[in-house]
């Protein structure tokens, strides 16, 4: 069990080195020093909670909700710095996901 945990040692360490994992903090910190971006992200993402939390319970969106969540869609993806925050994340995610696919296709005789 060491040799496994040692192994998931240096694989965590690699993809923290990697250049995808690089990419996604410098644009993690890029978005986070723009405080005013930043609070845009976070009144969509509360805009979007609210719109979703509505149609799980059945009741009208209004149009106001809708026309808020438009415009704030239509900050963030204008924004520079949201877009290379938001590819650095998916180069990531892809990373991620590759590493994920690379386990599972190890342990499938295993887990079954």
């Amino acid at each position: 069990m060491t040799a496994c945990i040692e192994l998931a040692k240096r694989l965590g360490k690699a993809i923290a080195d990697s250049p995808q994992a690089a990419a996604y903090r410098a644009a993690r910190d890029g978005l986070n020093a723009q405080p005013d971006i930043r609070q845009v992200l976070t009144d969509y993402q509360e805009q979007v909670a609210k719109v979703s939390q509505l149609e799980a319970e059945n009741k009208p969106v209004e149009v106001e909700d809708k026309q808020k969540l438009r415009d704030l869609n239509d900050k963030l993806i204008s924004s520079e710095v949201f877009k290379k925050f938001t590819a650095a994340q998916v180069e990531y995610i892809d990373v991620m996901r590759k590493v994920n696919d690379a386990l599972r296709a190890e342990l499938v005789e295993t887990e079954g």
